[in-house]
């Protein structure tokens, strides 16, 4: 395997070891347990200096893909749904997604997962939702306890439609989300809403209407985005 860098393209070297070996794994050319090369023959092998091969391997330990055993080297690691989508984790960290665009994709995700829920959670799922809902309600006047469990709450929702990479999506965005919900909810009448709304869904989850948990659910998400945009005008 070899990683050249031109000089004419302007991509890190990094970035470019990164890019190849998740392909490889794609691939299936590195598996699950595979041990990597040492890291000074890994680096003359891709034509690469160690500094950027290291940092090359800590992005993709943070993605999940390589597991670094002190002392006993590199491996590929076990891969989890959702492992792929680790990239998109430092781009919504550094701010990169709109928060508006962040608000569509949940419009798009958020109301059919909970459909799904509805139609496939378990009764330890919906028992977890109410409790959530009960917590809420009791710290109304904790807005940073309540925001922990608001994003619970969707989390959970995302659970309870048994759909890995519904999971995976949610859970890749989870730091993003939390930082929108700490911005609407600091509007008047935000979180009574919001609890509102998270009542309305889990009753809806609970009487098995999936119909009914998705119109609620895209009813919060809308609500979320008119809170979005006044709180954008008035930054």
């Amino acid at each position: 395997m070899t990683v050249r860098s031109s000089g004419v393209q302007k991509v890190k070297v990094s970035d470019s070891i990164v890019e190849h070996i998740t392909s490889m794994i794609s691939r299936g050319e590195l598996k699950p347990g595979d041990r990597l090369p040492s890291e000074r023959e890994l680096a003359l092998n891709l034509g690469v200096s160690r500094t950027a091969l290291r940092e090359a391997v800590r992005t993709l330990s943070l993605m999940d893909l390589l597991t670094v055993r002190q002392g006993g080297g590199t491996f590929v690691a076990e891969l989890m749904p959702g492992s792929f989508m680790k990239p998109l984790t430092p781009m919504l960290a550094m701010g990169r997604v709109d928060t508006l665009e962040l608000i569509e994709a949940r419009r798009i995700i958020e109301p059919k997962a909970a459909r799904l829920c509805a139609e496939r959670a378990t009764e330890d799922d919906i028992e977890k939702m109410g409790s959530i809902i009960g917590k809420m309600k009791q710290s109304l006047g904790n807005l940073r306890l309540f925001n922990d469990l608001d994003l619970e709450f969707h989390l959970t929702i995302a659970e309870g439609s048994k759909n890995s990479v519904i999971v995976a999506t949610l859970d890749t965005i989870r730091g993003a989300l939390y930082e929108q919900v700490q911005e609407i909810q600091s509007l008047p009448g935000a979180a009574q809403r919001a609890l509102d709304f998270h009542s309305q869904i889990t009753g809806a989850i609970s009487s098995r209407d999936a119909g009914s948990a998705e119109k609620y659910m895209l009813k919060h998400i809308k609500d979320v985005e008119k809170a979005a945009k006044r709180y954008l005008m008035n930054r």
